[in-house]
């Protein structure tokens, strides 16, 4: 039988897709067996061994390293077909889950396939992807001893650290004091990949606009069932939070924001967010709020969506102070629709009470100021006119009832210190989009000379 490990040289030698499949040895160690069951176990040792379910047959010893470089190759032909890209997807997962510490030795080298195999045609190609992509992140096998510092000048990249080939300059976690991050104080129960894992894949976003225009929001979403969602959300947060590249956060942030809204996979976290009763749910509003500063409007929709209606007020006053483009306006409208979806019900039946959500009305009122008379604009109108007068709703034992105190900030939530960081984002966004149109006219200049 021929070995595995000298077919795997350089793909030179490699059997067809169609031969290997019908590999004998491969057959003899397939993750579902010819019934689909996996009955097949591990030995100790020095190598690893399969025992399969009949006794008959003498125990094969498994040649990782060879098996994985051949899967390897396969993943990166881009001429293989879709089938043989999922069974290969599913070796990888069935290698992951039976030899985890042995299979994190070559986990440097699968890495930058699997992200690439992310931008596949073939949503089954992505699925599986992602389930192998999800155990890397939450496997305890690897949990790194040294996770590395958190801050400080000294900041080294560790020996570990998933390099990821992406053209063009990366522009994430680039700032001071933040090279070399590996993992996040806000994901204590994944290991040390599932950060690196996080990074990269913003790196990819921000490189490949395309891919996350198409299948950004289908990705995440999966990623939130394979993983928890609550890490996910806190970890890119951090990560945008120190982007460059303002422009690209602002659109990763708006995508964010419709995933979090929108998404039945998502109703948990929204739940979570809703009351903000928790230290957890609390730290977590204050991660979010900080990269969702990078766009105004999905800011406000963050501020409606835990009821902080007070807040949500006082930044649509500071909306005067931007440069209202027809993108901003844009979002504005879309935020208004969003609020006649079920997702934002229990605001609408906050307007009964009037005096227990002012500021909530205020808010209401003020997007309505922003808008043109437009579709949107006639929608808002209407439901606003909707709002009951106080003085009518009131009973004949209301005068000697004590009115309904209105929600109280959170104590640990310092407002102010937010509404300064949302002013301070949206001062440097305001400084590249001016210095973006300072090169257009420049260049306009020189053409017409």
């Amino acid at each position: 039988m021929t070995s595995l490990t000298s077919r795997s040289q350089c793909c030179r030698g490699r059997k067809t897709p169609a031969a290997l499949r019908h590999d004998p040895l491969f057959l003899s160690l397939s993750p579902g067996g010819p019934d689909g069951s996996c009955d097949s176990s591990f030995g100790g040792g020095g190598g690893s061994v399969f025992t399969p379910a009949s006794t008959e047959r003498a125990p094969v010893t498994l040649h990782l390293d060879g098996i994985v470089q051949v899967l390897n190759c396969h993943l990166s032909d881009m001429a293989i077909g879709m089938m043989t890209r999922i069974a290969v997807l599913k070796w990888l997962y069935h290698l992951y889950i039976k030899t985890p510490r042995k299979m994190f030795r070559h986990t440097d080298s699968l890495f930058p396939i699997l992200l690439q195999t992310l931008s596949d045609e073939s949503d089954e190609v992505i699925l599986k992807d992602l389930e192998v992509l999800a155990e890397i992140a939450s496997s305890p096998a690897g949990q790194t001893d040294d996770p590395g510092p958190l801050d400080g000048p000294d900041l080294r990249v560790s020996h570990s650290e998933l390099q990821v080939p992406t053209p063009g300059r990366a522009n994430l976690l680039n700032t001071p004091g933040t090279k070399g991050l590996e993992c996040s104080p806000s994901t204590p129960t994944m290991n040390s990949y599932f950060y690196k894992f996080m990074i990269n894949l913003l790196k990819r976003f921000s490189s490949e606009r395309k891919l996350l225009e198409a299948r950004g929001a289908f990705i995440i979403r999966q990623l939130c069932l394979l993983l928890n969602a609550e890490n996910i959300f806190h970890s890119m947060a951090d990560i945008l939070l120190r982007e460059e590249d303002l422009k690209f956060a602002s659109t990763m942030v708006h995508t964010l924001n419709t995933i979090l809204l929108t998404s039945t996979e998502l109703f948990q976290l929204r739940n979570q967010l809703k009351d903000l009763k928790t230290l957890e749910s609390q730290n977590l509003f204050c991660c979010l709020y900080r990269s969702w500063c990078h766009n105004p409007v999905t800011t406000v929709s963050l501020c409606f969506l835990t009821q902080n209606y007070r807040h949500a007020y006082d930044l649509i006053q500071k909306f005067g102070d931007l440069e209202v483009t027809v993108d901003f306006l844009t979002e504005v409208d879309k935020l208004v629709q969003l609020i006649e979806c079920p997702i934002f019900t229990y605001l609408r039946l906050q307007l009964l009470d009037v005096k227990s959500h002012p500021h909530l009305i205020k808010a209401l009122y003020g997007l309505l100021m922003l808008l043109p008379q437009s579709s949107a604009f006639q929608l808002l109108s209407r439901r606003l006119q909707c709002v009951p007068n106080p003085e009518l709703l009131q009973t004949e034992d209301s005068p000697q009832a004590a009115p309904k105190a209105q929600k109280a900030d959170s104590p640990s939530i310092d407002y102010a210190e937010l509404l300064q960081h949302f002013e301070k984002v949206q001062k440097k966004h305001l400084e590249v989009r001016h210095q973006r149109s300072g090169r257009g006219d420049h260049l306009d200049r020189r053409v017409v000379l």
